[in-house]
């Protein structure tokens, strides 16, 4: 699973991250979060690997995204 995350900085913006690599920062929420949604979606589509984000802080981690192959519940049976 790849995991974008959202985290707060210490001058009260927000940093958009993937394994630890920080790819954008001093970003409001909003847009950090849709930056992060917007990379996790692409690369989903790209890859066909699960991806998710998160954002981080206060001692929770929240999930604000997960994108992952549609399971087929499709058994063969017809009608």
């Amino acid at each position: 699973m790849i995991v974008y995350t959202v985290k707060q900085s210490e001058n009260g913006l927000w940093s958009v991250s993937y394994m630890g690599i920080v790819l954008e920062d001093g970003l409001h929420l909003g847009p950090a979060i849709k930056r992060a949604r917007d990379a996790a979606r692409a690369e989903h589509l790209d890859s066909g690997l699960t991806t998710r984000v998160e954002m981080h802080g206060a001692g929770a981690t929240v999930p604000l995204a997960n994108y992952q192959k549609m399971q087929s519940n499709w058994t063969g049976a017809t009608a």
